[in-house]
């Protein structure tokens, strides 16, 4: 078929839209998008493959929804393109031949946000960017820009100086804050490069300005540079300094980074609670140096284990968290392995061995992220409550097993036991069940059978009563082996440094001194329980 009468028909109508576009002086993304959308088709039926592939290229960074306007100025060269691809001639393709140093040279943990009003620029940027291995977003106008970097949180921005609604600097200035507490790399770009521009870029705190148009041979290596330095930086806040491994701020990040992945590629992912069996007891018994060497024997199996998809994070005292690439099955088969490469450690202390197991909870991401820990965490008590070394997946339609706190209340003085106890009793949390105890002095409490290996345990013990000292009882308490589950606070009207120091010297993990106030002793609960859950 000859399609040359089509062809000229298209070109007719592309000069029509362009006239018209001219006499706006602006034209709409949504109405640009729509012109390459229907541009593509006709151009890929008439045998115009090179238009319909710049059409493609070009629909990728354009939305669809967006009525910002685009100045015509700005698409000086995008149309000259499509004149030229239009009329069978090839457009003139600017080398993007990288040395192989250079290709994939970011991880898929680099994200560039790009903002920009000119469409052949930020093409060719684009796709300089993906070859260097960067996940790449662009946006338009500065309107545009302030809300993906909201919502899509990029560790690097690029932002041109003029934009169709606002200067770039005004569009930095709504993103300073949380660009700074973020560590963003922030650059302004421009082809004006005056002193007195470039000065308002470095006091409005933007941390770089570069020219237009970019000589790729400052640009890459620039990149490259500035990409290692946010690695650094972000290590360096973000990694826990005895194991190596991420630390909460960092989990943080990644569960809302795992979750626009998901959302983007449909791919899921799961959550992984991880709780090393009895290790209180490996401290006591055989010191914390020879604990540290646990977590960081631990830390060290589960990076070699995990897969680059996937992330380890050291939650709290001995308390993992894993993000793993893929379903609950697929987590479970991975924590499995783990098991088997970790149990099968022992650890030397003198001339005694010993081996650690650990208790595992999983739950998969759903669509809740704010509920992921949560119920991984109940799969991981679930794990700990039915005999441990063990993994258990969250079951949605399973009965929710609270878990169990008490809180013991060892005093002489009638007044204060019945004080701590209104207050306690308006306490709750969602999911622990709280119950208090009372006990009038520490014999009665010795004698009592107050213990569950099921429950945890936080005991107000007071310094000074009859027939037993405070101490005393925190000494004998001390001795049990199954103290793992329990947290004692003294109470004392003492004085004295050296009895503080006494009660923390024989194991007491938190003091207060009398008097004190009913709010106090709620305060000090929550802290102790988060010690202990």
């Amino acid at each position: 078929m000859d399609y040359e009468k089509y062809r000229k028909l298209l070109a007719e109508k592309i000069e029509d839209s362009f006239t018209q576009w001219g006499n706006k002086k602006i034209v709409n993304e949504s109405e640009l998008y729509a012109f390459l959308h229907t541009l593509k088709g006709t151009a890929g039926t008439i045998g115009l493959q090179p238009l319909a592939e710049f059409c493609d290229a070009h629909l990728e960074i354009l939305s669809p929804d967006d009525e910002a306007g685009i100045p015509i100025s700005s698409l000086k060269n995008f149309k000259k393109n499509i004149r030229l691809l239009a009329n069978g001639n090839e457009k003139k393709r600017r080398d993007l031949v990288l040395p192989d140093l250079s290709v994939n040279h970011f991880d898929q943990d680099t994200f560039i946000l790009l903002i920009d009003d000119d469409l052949e620029f930020v093409s060719f940027v684009k796709e300089l960017l993906e070859q260097l291995g960067a996940q790449v977003l662009v946006a338009m106008n500065g309107t545009r820009g302030i809300q993906q970097f909201y919502d899509m949180q990029p560790n690097m921005v690029m932002i041109d100086l003029q934009l169709p609604d606002m200067t770039g600097l005004d569009v930095f200035e709504k993103i300073r804050d949380t660009a700074s507490d973020r560590h963003v790399v922030s650059i302004l770009m421009s082809s004006n490069h005056s002193d007195e521009v470039i000065g308002q870029a470095y006091t409005a705190g933007l941390m770089d300005f570069i020219r237009k148009p970019f000589d790729l041979n400052v640009f890459l290596p620039y990149l490259f540079n500035r990409d290692k330095l946010r690695k650094a930086i972000s290590q360096s806040i973000t990694t826990d300094g005895l194991t190596g491994v991420g630390n909460r701020k960092r989990l943080d990040e990644m569960l809302k980074y795992c979750e626009r992945l998901t959302l983007r590629s449909g791919i899921p992912f799961s959550v992984v609670m991880i709780d090393l069996d009895h290790f209180k007891s490996v401290n006591d018994t055989y010191g914390h140096h020879t604990g540290d060497e646990v977590l960081k024997n631990f830390s060290r199996i589960a990076l070699a284990e995990k897969r680059e998809t996937d992330y380890i994070f050291r939650y709290g005292g001995e308390e993992f968290a894993m993000l793993i690439s893929g379903g609950k099955d697929e987590a479970h088969t991975f924590v499995e392995r783990l098991h088997e490469s970790f149990n099968g450690v022992v650890f030397e202390e003198g001339d005694k061995s010993f081996s650690v197991t650990f208790s595992a909870g999983i739950a998969e991401y759903e669509g809740r992220l704010e509920m992921l820990l949560i119920e991984a965490d109940q799969a991981l008590y679930q794990a700990k409550r039915t005999g441990r070394n063990q993994s258990v997946i969250f079951d949605k339609n399973q009965v929710e097993v609270k878990r169990k706190l008490q809180v013991i209340i060892i005093d002489d003085d009638l007044l204060i036991r019945t004080m701590l106890e209104e207050e306690l009793s308006g306490w709750s949390l969602p999911d622990i069940e709280l119950s208090v105890k009372l006990f009038e002095d520490g014999v009665s409490f010795l004698a009592a059978d107050w213990y569950d290996p099921d429950t945890n345990f936080i005991i107000l013990l007071d310094g000074i009563m009859p027939g037993m000292d405070g101490l005393e009882v925190l000494e004998r308490l001390k001795r049990r082996p199954d103290t793992n589950n329990i947290l004692v606070s003294m109470m004392t009207a003492r004085t004295s440094d050296q009895d503080i120091k006494s009660a923390l010297w024989l194991g007491a993990d938190d003091y207060m001194m009398k008097p004190f106030q009913k709010n106090e002793i709620l305060s000090r609960i929550q802290n102790l329980s988060s010690r202990l859950f």
